[in-house]
């Protein structure tokens, strides 16, 4: 069976299910795949200390066909990179806005959070 063929756990027909083994194998390369995009990206930019999700996903759209599925799984990719999300206190869903754009900032993990005057500043708005 070719793995890339759609399938369904409750199929009747036995070729057509996969076992927990396979859905992990392509779950773990799916996730190598869109972390690879996201990693190109960083180290173009010499792996910032802090970066803007709009700024990451559109330049990691260009090494990557699916723009939606890095956009979903952004968080989860940048976790695992080593990359943790920066919440902003003055929102009530945490993200960012600056210049009319609203967007999350990611920092490398164990760095303190900065103040909106001094990301302003680390990140050129």
């Amino acid at each position: 069976m070719n793995r890339f063929d759609p399938f369904d756990p409750k199929n009747r027909d036995r070729r057509k299910r996969r076992t927990k083994e396979q859905i992990r194998r392509d779950t773990e390369l799916w996730e190598m795949k869109i972390d690879d995009a996201f990693k190109i990206v960083l180290n173009d930019m010499g792996w910032p200390e802090y970066i803007q999700s709009n700024t990451l996903l559109e330049d990691a759209a260009a090494h990557h066909s699916n723009y939606y599925a890095l956009k979903a799984n952004v968080g989860r990719s940048m976790n695992r990179i080593g990359y943790v999300k920066m919440i902003n206190p003055d929102t009530s869903d945490g993200r960012w806005k600056a210049n009319t754009k609203s967007f999350v900032v990611y920092k490398k993990e164990g760095l303190e959070d900065l103040d909106r005057d001094e990301l302003a500043v680390e990140l050129e708005w």
